[in-house]
């Protein structure tokens, strides 16, 4: 997937159907791009798929109107049979001129790697297996080797789970799962709930998300009590559980 932004709104060249079809669910795509109309998804000649941003008529040399159809691929005339719409060209540098002068293909397919790369990230967040969601990312690898090989990599990359767990949190906020829902949720679960173990686990969970176990903040606090004790006073601590020592002690070091 690949996009141009026109007066501060996006325009995109998706890969392939399926990867349309995972950004714009409610989309149709319905035409070969010659048959399009405005404002229209169409089929580019290799398979991608962009918009119909705008469909025109010019003049020809010979005065005689000709129809122009507009996408971020560049302006083409669907009477011009020899002249190809394709999407892996990626995107035009101007796409107003029937030319086009395509970016830097270089960049298309760095940004085309990121782009599936998301895409894989954002079908394992849904729930599906690695190996397939790879398929439907990746849908020109054939081996079998090679793409368990890959996915077992690209689950390890911290870029990769960045991107699921990112995922995984819009679809949950979508459905209204936020934070706050959750601590609520267990909050009436510890203040209802008759079964003890269940309660437990709820103020387990309360607690750890307020940060009262195990932080690093309270295992500083604790060496900053015990600093410059001896061996016998820390013992003497332990045995009886005298706050008032470590006061005292430590009014002694201050004289």
């Amino acid at each position: 997937m690949d996009f141009k932004e026109i007066k501060n709104t996006k325009h995109y060249l998706f890969d392939n159907i399926d990867e349309f079809a995972v950004y714009i669910p409610d989309g149709v795509v319905r035409h070969n791009w010659r048959h399009g109309v405005q404002g229209e998804w169409v089929y580019t000649d290799d398979g991608h798929v962009c918009q119909i941003l705008r469909k025109l008529d010019i003049k020809e040399s010979n005065g005689k109107p000709s129809s122009c159809i507009r996408t971020v691929c560049g302006t083409f005339k669907p009477k011009d049979k020899n002249k190809e719409m394709l999407g892996e060209d990626g995107i035009a540098e101007n796409i107003y001129a029937f030319s086009g002068t395509n970016m830097s293909k270089e960049d298309f397919r760095k940004r085309k790697r990121n782009s599936r790369e998301l895409l894989f990230a954002r079908y394992v967040s849904y729930g599906m297996d690695g190996v397939e969601a790879y398929k439907l990312a990746y849908p020109d690898a054939r081996s079998s080797k090679y793409i368990k090989n890959r996915t077992e990599s690209l689950l390890k990359t911290e870029t990769i789970n960045k991107m699921i767990t990112d995922e995984r949190r819009k679809k949950l906020d979508e459905e209204g799962v936020t934070d706050n829902w959750l601590i609520e949720r267990y909050k009436t679960i510890a203040d209802l709930t008759e079964n003890d173990n269940a309660r437990l686990r709820s103020l387990d969970s309360l607690a750890k998300m307020s940060g009262l176990f195990d932080t690093e903040e309270k295992k500083s606090e604790q060496v900053t009590v015990f600093a410059g004790f001896s061996p016998e006073q820390l013992e003497e601590v332990n045995k009886h559980g005298k706050p008032e020592i470590i006061a005292h002690a430590e009014k002694d070091e201050d004289n």
